[in-house]
């Protein structure tokens, strides 16, 4: 019994290391003050849960570049359980045995300046508000209520009809 309150727990028997999971007759062994029994050893299980230190072990990357490639897609998601990140070994093996693809990505990069769409040349309003100054004198604000555009926006369209027209 823990001297402060009246709950009683398993000790960590391994400070620095990995938490240690009791299953429910280690737990009450340990209560009762006998020795843990030991659990089944069945090996390594396709379906256990490791964290980012672990997968990147297997893996031989650091636990950061773990969380980078969980976040860029290259690794499985992983789950959330108690507020941490798990990844299944099988995942994480998937990963190891396909090889570095990073280099091979179908759709187009996040960031790339070819993915952006290009600005239109000429902004037809242009050719447009050319033409109603050549018939009448037209101001900054009859530009933007006709075009619903801001002030400074209509200012720049008269200048570039201006622009347009003489030459």
């Amino acid at each position: 019994m823990c001297p402060k309150s009246r709950q009683t727990r398993v000790h960590v028997v391994n400070p620095g290391a990995r938490l240690k999971l009791y299953d429910t007759s280690q737990a009450l062994a340990h209560i009762a003050g006998k020795a843990l029994p030991t659990l089944r050893d069945e090996g390594l299980h396709p379906d256990d849960l490791l964290n980012d230190k672990e997968a990147g072990d297997v893996l031989g990357i650091d636990a950061s570049t773990v969380r980078a490639y969980a976040a860029t897609g290259y690794l499985d998601s992983g789950t959330q359980r108690h507020g941490r990140t798990w990844w299944p070994r099988h995942a994480v093996e998937a990963r190891r045995e396909a090889g570095d693809q990073r280099q091979y990505n179908p759709g187009p990069q996040p960031g790339n300046p070819r993915n952006r769409v290009p600005r239109p040349r000429h902004d037809p309003r242009i050719s447009e508000i050319a033409d109603l100054t050549r018939r009448s004198q037209a101001t900054s604000t009859e530009i933007a209520q006709r075009y619903q555009v801001s002030t400074r926006t209509a200012q720049k369209l008269l200048a570039a009809a201006h622009r347009h027209s003489t030459s």
